[in-house]
């Protein structure tokens, strides 16, 4: 006899679980080890709380939140199940609040979904301090073109990003209330595109420039103690992104063959925390033949690593994974000692990488170092352009007469 399903609106049990570092732990009561048996402060551990619900569509899913205790974890829980209990015990219909619809769609459409963690937290923070804020009490009959196309304009003349990515969110979650029958039509398509907006002037490196550059790297202390001049290399060698640096591990590495694997990244997600990404933001993994100063560099670090549990190349001081935003903040320390270097980025190694290939070899080359499926894209933000064109005198000549 098959089991009788849960009533829509209602869940099961729930169950706390304790993480360290992406790793689930063992124990009970304040004592928790990982599965190698090292003992993990009761500080440093994240709780997962998580349940079964069955969803307005008759589809029972999982459930979860985070904190920094079991408790905390299992209230957050609670505090999201009375939110989707009360979207989902009435089906979405023309008397329906956009701010329901809002969260219906973030629950069901995005956070499930295949989309990267960035992706996704962008699309939430952007619904949510935006969209909500701005829209949300409006039915959705009353979601007309001319009502959605002065938020939007309005929007535009504060901040043309944000503007662009609350349209996508709207085109996204009133799609949902055409499914469910709510709206014959869309409004959000007939809103007038928000332009994407003009991009400066891509400014890269140039040889002589790198060179000085890793130089003053190499002689700085405290650069050198945080590894800065290490993790520009790598980025130099194959035009990685920082985080994709920050996630490579030593597996990935092939000192033989002279190859360096990018297969993720580092992110930080709202509830979970500090955690690689098992894939790059082009979702697919890269191979990079590396020239020797990058191959001398990771021999020498190779040399002198110490095992961890992740095997990162470039690992945290406690062998742990090191954020981003912390690397950037590093390397502003870096420009406040050596004033030069104060219009330089990380972003600005992966200008100079996709520069010195395009004009070394050709556009269609620097997007496949790069990764992008485009190389239009590659062209429009990661190329500099020459100060002066290329030489056609000999064709302009016949002008001449």
């Amino acid at each position: 006899m098959s089991r009788k399903p849960m009533p829509v609106g209602s869940h099961g049990n729930v169950t706390r679980t304790p993480y360290y570092n992406g790793v689930r732990l063992v124990g009970e009561g304040k004592t928790w080890y990982t599965p190698d048996g090292d003992a993990v402060p009761p500080k440093k551990i994240r709780w997962a709380a998580r349940v079964r619900f069955r969803d307005n569509d008759g589809r029972t899913r999982k459930v979860e939140a985070w904190g920094s205790s079991g408790a905390e974890a299992e209230r957050r829980l609670r505090d999201d199940l009375t939110i989707r209990k009360r979207t989902s015990s009435d089906t979405i219909t023309a008397e329906t609040r956009l701010e329901v619809l809002a969260n219906y769609w973030l629950r069901t459409k995005i956070d499930p979904s295949t989309l990267a963690v960035n992706t996704r937290q962008r699309y939430r923070y952007t619904t949510e301090q935006y969209v909500i804020p701005g829209l949300g009490g409006l039915l959705l009959r009353e979601c007309t073109v001319s009502r959605l196309e002065a938020w939007v304009s309005g929007e535009v003349e504060k901040h043309a990003a944000n503007a662009r990515i609350s349209l996508t969110c709207l085109k996204g979650m009133l799609d949902v209330a055409v499914r469910e029958d709510a709206l014959t039509a869309n409004p959000a398509r007939s809103v007038t595109p928000v332009p994407a907006t003009a991009s400066e002037d891509v400014r890269a490196l140039a040889v002589p420039d790198v060179i000085k550059l890793r130089a003053a790297l190499a002689t700085d202390e405290k650069a050198t103690a945080i590894d800065l001049h290490d993790l520009v290399d790598v980025m130099l060698a194959t035009g990685c992104r920082p985080g994709e640096a920050l996630a490579l591990r030593w597996d990935e590495v092939d000192l033989t063959k002279h190859v360096v694997y990018l297969t993720g990244t580092v992110v930080r997600e709202k509830g979970v925390g500090l955690f690689r990404q098992d894939t790059t933001k082009g979702k697919k993994p890269r191979g990079h033949l590396v020239p020797e100063f990058a191959v001398r560099m990771l021999e020498s670090r190779a040399a002198e690593a110490t095992p961890g549990e992740l095997n990162l190349v470039f690992p945290s001081d406690r062998n742990g994974l090191r954020e981003v935003t912390t690397v950037d903040r590093q390397w502003r320390t870096f420009r406040e000692r050596h004033p030069e270097w104060t219009w330089i980025t990380p972003k600005t190694f992966r200008k100079s990488v996709a520069t010195a290939v395009d004009r070394g070899a050709d556009i269609a080359a620097a997007a496949a170092q790069l990764g992008h499926a485009h190389s239009s894209t590659t062209a429009r933000h990661y190329i500099e352009r020459p100060a002066v064109g290329p030489d056609q005198r000999t064709i302009l000549e016949q002008f001449g007469g």
